[in-house]
């Protein structure tokens, strides 16, 4: 497999495990139904459930892709070592 396909399965994995974690998190403080009766919109708690982990894993995923093409866009010469 190639570096860059191996870097893209690798970020999308621990995206999917932070939309999990996540979710578990955000749905254990705010209540669907709740959330339904604030937007104004009729939904199921499944949708609702549903909806918010792709939008985590959605997040996580261009927040990893993001940060792996940054630090590969500069030369191991013009990163600093912080010590």
């Amino acid at each position: 497999m190639r570096r860059q396909q191996r870097n893209i399965a690798i970020v999308i994995w621990m995206a999917f495990l932070m939309a999990i974690a996540a979710e578990g998190v955000f749905f254990s403080v705010f209540n669907p139904d709740d959330l339904a009766l604030a937007t104004g919109h009729e939904w199921q708690a499944l949708g609702a459930y549903t909806i918010g982990f792709f939008c985590f894993w959605g997040s996580f995923s261009v927040c990893g892709l993001l940060a792996v093409r940054l630090t590969r866009a500069l030369p191991k010469e013009q990163l600093r070592h912080f010590a």
